[in-house]
């Protein structure tokens, strides 16, 4: 009798057991284990440096669960080459295939839209974040750490128009600071790359005036668009990948070095990164609220590519003007080298991170993305040959879903962070009183649009102000979802020592 009820009871455990695994699955909108088809199937992918310190926690994510990603930072041109000469499974890149991609002399060489028809294609997003202005400058032997720049002055010092860190026009960013007269070493790219395209085309948009007279000087016509390959100028010094940039700025001979580099890079090694003039007259930090915030001003192009003017122009106090998010290109035939196989570990790769992957996106140095931007995604897997059916969305534990990352209005920035007027020499402008560059100390934003243009320098209007942030505490699906898990797991851990205390009492009665 007794071995009868310790099989029931075990049976009934290992159910309970499954259906709990089988919730929480679910809640968290991917189903993480292989199928027998595609077990032991690597999908490779290569692209976006930008990306990357994402894309790898990820896939060493989904390895705990048998998913195999094998994914190359190697620049999202090379990413894009990649796909359409059949060597990967996806890309991930900042801007979209290009009709007229540039060599280094501004002349078109290639189709690439035209390259990859192929091996058709769907954009879907995945990470948001803020393109971030690294720096290593040293004062008096400390680290400063409080860099404050408008557009124009940050494009004439990524042109070559400052060279030294006391000119005057960095001075009037900065009054009060004892700015060191030592050469400013902008640190650019060079491999194509998406970041460069990403803060070119920020810098034809916003100061048109110094981008065109760059131009001009490194022999490219007037006005010339974005470009992935960055024009290497007198003073300047070219480092290869996200990574090789960022490590150049924070080698310690490097004082006055400054770079353009995902925020997350910074991030890693503690240093500092500017905190940029937005359109609202605040100085603003690339935090993932800020970003966020950012964001709403994007527009979402019918193939889901991005035009990034509003956000340049969010004239929100709280926003990040370099904000942007890169794509996955994920094949949508079996055209070589993809298979249904390898569609079904990508597909349950891209639930993830679309879903409980973007929970460690703020921590990682980006934003997750907002509820709408994770549709565009779903819909897109829907489209990948072998993905497996794609849940509701409600159930995805993406943290702008579930309310973990929209627990309130996002307050304004601090009065210190303001941008006042004080006369300046120079090309500076009016400065600013100087206090600590507070940004945005709240949470983030729910159903904002994406960003980045392809490469290219697009439309947009000056947009009224945002409306304040009056976003709610927590999702009630998410909160009901939640709730479940929470008593399911406490089944879990509670029901063997309950049943094996009434097996006692039971041994007890029938002892006496």
């Amino acid at each position: 009798m007794m071995l009868t009820y310790l099989g029931s009871y075990r049976g009934s455990y290992r159910r309970l057991t499954a259906a709990a695994v089988s919730v929480i699955t679910i809640f968290s909108g991917v189903f993480l284990t292989a199928s027998p088809a595609s077990a032991g199937v690597t999908v490779d992918g290569g692209g976006s440096t930008w990306s990357s310190i994402a894309v790898t926690q990820w896939a060493a994510d989904v390895a705990r669960q048998g998913l195999s990603i094998n994914y190359q930072a190697n620049g999202s041109t090379a990413g894009r080459v990649f796909y359409y000469s059949e060597q990967v499974d996806f890309a991930v890149s900042e801007i979209p295939f290009q009709a007229e991609y540039r060599d280094a002399t501004g002349t078109a060489v290639t189709n690439e839209v035209a390259l990859a028809q192929k091996r058709p294609w769907v954009y879907l997003p995945i990470v948001a974040g803020g393109t971030s202005f690294m720096y290593n400058l040293v004062i008096n032997g400390k680290r400063f750490t409080d860099l404050r720049l408008s557009p124009d002055v940050l494009a004439k010092i990524f042109t070559g128009a400052i060279t030294r860190w006391n000119d005057p026009a960095i001075v009037g960013e900065n009054p009060g600071v004892a700015l060191p007269a030592i050469p400013v070493k902008p640190t650019i790219r060079s491999d194509g790359s998406g970041t460069s395209a990403q803060f070119t085309a920020y810098m034809a948009s916003e100061a048109p005036s110094v981008w065109s007279a760059f131009c001009r000087k490194v022999g490219l016509p007037a006005n010339c668009p974005a470009t992935s390959l960055y024009p290497e100028f007198d003073g300047s010094t070219a480092q290869q990948f996200s990574d090789g940039v960022a490590a150049f700025v924070a080698a310690p001979y490097n004082n006055g070095a400054i770079t353009y580099v995902e925020y997350g890079y910074a991030k890693q090694r503690s240093f500092p990164v500017a905190s940029l003039l937005n359109a609202g007259g605040y100085y603003a930090q690339p935090t993932a609220q800020a970003v966020a915030i950012a964001l709403q001003g994007a527009r979402i192009n019918p193939d889901g590519t991005q035009v990034l003017a509003g956000v340049y122009r969010n004239p929100d106090a709280r926003a990040y003007p370099v904000s942007s998010y890169s794509y996955m290109i994920a094949p949508t035939t079996t055209a070589k080298p993809f298979s249904a196989e390898k569609g079904d570990v990508l597909g349950k790769f891209i639930l993830y991170f679309l879903c409980a992957g973007q929970q460690k996106a703020a921590q990682l140095g980006y934003s997750p993305l907002p509820k709408n931007l994770v549709q565009l995604g779903f819909d897109a897997v829907a489209k990948i040959p072998g993905a497996p059916a794609v849940p509701s969305i409600d159930t995805c534990a993406n943290p702008t879903i579930t309310g973990d990352f929209i627990t309130g209005a996002a307050p304004p920035p601090p009065a210190s962070a303001k941008k006042t007027a004080t006369t300046g020499e120079g090309n500076g402008g009016p400065g600013q009183t100087n206090g600590a560059s507070g940004v945005i100390g709240g949470t983030g934003v729910s159903g904002v649009t994406g960003v980045v243009g392809g490469g290219r320098v697009v439309d947009g209007q000056l947009l009224t102000a945002s409306k304040p942030l009056a976003l709610k505490t927590s999702s009630d699906d998410g909160t009901l979802g939640y709730l479940l898990i929470a008593l399911l797991l406490g089944a879990v851990v509670f029901a063997p020592p309950l049943t094996a205390v009434a097996m006692r009492r039971r041994r007890a009665k029938s002892g006496s």
